[in-house]
């Protein structure tokens, strides 16, 4: 009884330290410099912002790279974009309630960030463009391909499956739990993604305080609704018949998609090229120079 009674005096100080604590962010040493320097511009789509970003050549053939749950463009990107300027036009997309692009609180389903993304390419005239979807942009990307074929010549489907989460009872009650847990501890979870991203090399000393703002930027609920659409999501049915010619990028030590759905959604799509990785889900970070390299072979064995 008494230990029961020193934890919930402990919790409830700890709530109410995180209730009322001022948001202070950790000190950074040495110069400090944004990650990737490319200015964005927003297009409407009815009512609704979305920031994009392009950088590379204006006349090369147009790839789209499509960031994953929680994380922006930049943040997912930032190493890529580089290898990736000198043979393509490179579009990136934030989606709905991600960086710079609208906050909208109502419900929705992949479908619908499919449907953004190509009224996005529209207003851009980037149509018949290299899609590539990391984790959660990987999904959006095959809804792309499935419901505006038109706009996607060819796919890349990175760390990314057909139908993401297995588990119907385990997955509702860790998402009832982790609703009220992020808001409550958002300073704690920054501090984890922080080092989880310094830690594979995403970022150095010298995005300390952008990588920190941005953290504290997302907004736990919004990004809950986005993970309610992953948990919805399942292309099984349907993936084996998109036309666009794809390629399946899979990080073997994945412990975040398991490499056995991600194997699962290679064997569902016609004649995929597969790029196998000793990584983990980080490996948009630590594997990007192999990443970009399969990009560029594939889109010149395609054209």
């Amino acid at each position: 009884m008494k230990l029961r009674k020193i934890l919930g005096y402990s919790l409830g100080g700890c709530v109410l330290w995180r209730l009322f604590s001022p948001m202070t962010r950790p000190r950074s040493y040495g110069p400090q410099v944004h990650p990737l320097p490319v200015p964005g511009r927003t297009v409407f789509v009815g009512n609704n912002e979305f920031l994009v970003r392009e950088a590379g050549l204006p006349d090369a053939p147009p790839i789209v790279l499509l960031h994953g749950w929680v994380y922006d463009s930049i943040e997912t990107f930032n190493r890529l974009v580089p290898l990736l300027v000198d043979r393509f036009r490179v579009i990136m997309i934030d989606q709905r309630n991600h960086g710079g692009s609208s906050r909208m609180h109502e419900d929705y389903e992949i479908e619908t960030v499919a449907d953004e993304t190509a009224a996005v390419m529209d207003r851009l005239e980037a149509t018949q463009a290299t899609v590539f979807g990391y984790s959660m942009g990987g999904m959006v990307a095959q809804a792309l391909a499935r419901r505006h074929p038109g706009h996607v010549r060819r796919v890349v489907l990175a760390a990314t499956a057909a139908k993401p989460m297995r588990r119907p009872l385990v997955d509702a009650v860790a998402m009832v739990l982790l609703r009220p847990f992020w808001k409550i501890g958002l300073l704690e979870g920054a501090r984890m993604s922080h080092r989880v991203l310094r830690t594979a090399g995403a970022f150095g000393p010298e995005h300390d305080r952008w990588l920190w703002d941005v953290m504290l930027a997302r907004n736990p609920e919004l990004n809950m609704r986005a993970l309610g659409a992953i948990k919805r999501f399942d292309s099984r049915k349907w993936v084996g018949q998109l036309t666009a010619e794809a390629m399946v990028i899979i990080p073997t030590r994945d412990q975040i998609i398991r490499p056995s759905i991600q194997y699962e959604l290679a064997g569902l799509i016609r004649k995929p090229v597969v790029v196998e990785l000793d990584a983990r889900h980080e490996a948009i970070f630590t594997h990007a120079e192999r990443i970009a390299d399969a990009v560029v072979e594939f889109a010149e064995k395609a054209q």
